[in-house]
């Protein structure tokens, strides 16, 4: 386009100036629109930590029409009734069967009840509706085995584990802001941002006059790229006995969605017409996740390999995350090298991101580095450029 644009000056009257700078003008006017245009019609994938399809992604190996033992409609109804009494004594005849044999068609707990689901057939219902279904379990061509922490609970969430999510007041880093330089890659365009974690709480009170009541907290993950603008997840809520409590996680760019946790009615809601699903014991979302993770790292010591479960939502949906401790490396951070915990969140359907993070004890256990990598290649990297000291919040 250039050379275009000097052979069209080179072809005009020396004498005649003002034309050639109009000429000009224009040319870079239009270079400037293109990319403006590019920027603004790529920016949705820029920043996305989750991509739409999230939501499906859980349900797409997992729906199965075999699951649900039907009556075959040759049997006549007089046979059917001679069937069901020997349901019993036959059931020891199948003792190599899998204790999970009925789980792999139950969606995770953290998806929507099967009957609210636009998804899922309506035959289908959780393990502890279907006692039966252990008699004829899918096979593995079916459908792929699912691990036991997802098997979904429908009376009410579960307990959490033995290896749970918690952390007290105490393991909790102070007002931080961790500030960091973004690359990114979108449809083989390489770019670079900022970006910043912000995490404050309450001052506590020096000699309360009554029992101390839930801190209020404020987490924020806030991303900026130039004539894009800037994306905001944000999480508030209370800090409890048992660690982070969101009351409302909210995802803002080109307008808001979010997110809203009901304790008193066991339910996390959803903006738009996204159904509601069930809230288990710790659930997070995605940015007190960073902040509940730092203060559990911070506060135990894992092995390689071991595996926190967690509901997490997003302002679409809410399913159950697996971290894995992977490794243990070096992430250099102004010059210096800082040991870090590596933890993935693996993908959970077919175009689920791959979540990495590096969380470092001695910045509190908050994340020196995230990265969030997608299948068609689109990642965006996130490393800590330095940090400042934050205030509390007013009381």
């Amino acid at each position: 386009m250039q050379a275009t644009a000097t052979l069209f000056l080179a072809t005009r009257p020396l004498g005649n100036e003002s034309q050639q700078r109009r000429a000009l003008a224009a040319l870079v006017v239009l270079v400037l629109g293109v990319h403006l245009w590019f920027l603004l019609s790529s920016g949705a994938g820029i920043w996305r930590l989750q991509p739409e399809s999230q939501k499906l992604g859980p349900l797409q190996t997992r729906v199965l029409s075999s699951g649900v033992s039907q009556t075959p409609p040759t049997i006549p109804s007089t046979e059917k009734t001679k069937q069901v009494a020997p349901a019993k004594p036959k059931a020891p005849e199948s003792p190599n069967t899998p204790s999970t044999a009925g789980i792999s068609a139950v969606p995770s707990s953290g998806l929507p009840a099967p009957e609210e689901s636009p998804v899922l057939p309506k035959s289908e219902q959780p393990s502890e509706a279907l006692p039966n279904l252990s008699q004829q379990a899918p096979t593995v061509e079916d459908v792929a085995p699912l691990p036991s922490e997802t098997v979904a609970v429908a009376s009410a969430p579960p307990p959490p584990p033995s290896n749970a999510l918690t952390a007290k007041p105490g393991d909790f880093p102070p007002n931080i802001q961790i500030n960091y330089q973004l690359t990114g890659q979108e449809r083989g365009l390489t770019y670079h941002a900022s970006g910043s974690l912000k995490w404050q709480t309450q001052a506590t009170p020096d000699a309360p006059s009554a029992p101390p009541s839930p801190m209020a907290y404020e987490a924020e993950l806030r991303v900026r790229a130039f004539l894009v603008g800037s994306r905001v997840w944000r999480s508030v809520g209370v800090l409890t006995e048992d660690g982070l409590s969101p009351f409302r996680y909210s995802d803002s760019w080109r307008g808001e969605r979010a997110a809203h946790f009901d304790a008193t009615q066991n339910k996390i809601s959803f903006s738009g017409n996204t159904p509601s699903v069930a809230l288990q014991a710790g659930a997070q979302d995605q940015v007190s996740l960073f902040i509940q993770m730092a203060a559990t790292v911070a506060a135990k010591n894992f092995k390689l390999g071991s595996e926190l479960n967690v509901q997490t939502a997003t302002a679409r949906d809410a399913v159950n995350w697996v971290l894995t401790f992977k490794s243990e490396e070096l992430i250099e951070v102004d010059g210096k090298q800082l040991a870090a915990q590596r933890w993935v969140c693996l993908p959970r359907g077919k175009f689920d991101s791959q979540i990495e993070m590096w969380l470092s004890q001695s910045h509190g256990g908050l994340p020196v580095r995230i990265k969030i990598s997608q299948v068609t290649g689109n990642f965006i990297d996130m490393e800590m450029r330095d940090s400042e000291t934050l205030p509390a919040l007013p009381s």
